[in-house]
């Protein structure tokens, strides 16, 4: 039987059926959406990982800067209770700031040259260090 178009619907008639699937097809099918499956769980629990890292993350964040503020009140009051007179604060200059000024005092504190005495050098200790 042949298949034919319809000329009052337009659909296709006396189709023959289509032939039946092999084994092999039919597990290899099975096999796709399983793993379809579990790629959508693991992507799922990957979510879900990632999302309670990010909270550890900034819990430990958040009780890192809770123990600094902490221990600084707690420094704090103790040099408010301590005897220790007030010091005032030690400007600290980093090292690409230095100015001419700074090179002048360091050149002040180097050793005085003599007149055509060599000069000793200083080396590094030989040996293990052990004894």
């Amino acid at each position: 039987m042949a298949a034919h178009i319809c000329q009052d619907c337009g659909l296709l008639h006396d189709m023959p059926a289509p032939p039946e699937e092999s084994d092999e097809v039919k597990i290899a099918r099975i096999n796709r959406e399983a793993d379809y499956k579990i790629a959508q769980l693991s992507a799922r629990q990957d979510r879900e990982w990632n999302e309670a890292r990010t909270e550890i993350a900034e819990i430990e964040a958040d009780a890192q800067v809770e123990s600094a503020v902490a221990e600084a009140e707690i420094i704090g009051a103790a040099l408010e209770a301590s005897d220790i007179p007030d010091v005032e604060p030690i400007e600290i200059v980093a090292p690409d700031m230095v100015t001419d000024v700074d090179i002048d005092n360091e050149l002040e504190d180097a050793p005085p040259e003599t007149d055509g005495s060599p000069v000793p050098e200083t080396s590094k200790p030989r040996g293990l260090g052990m004894w």
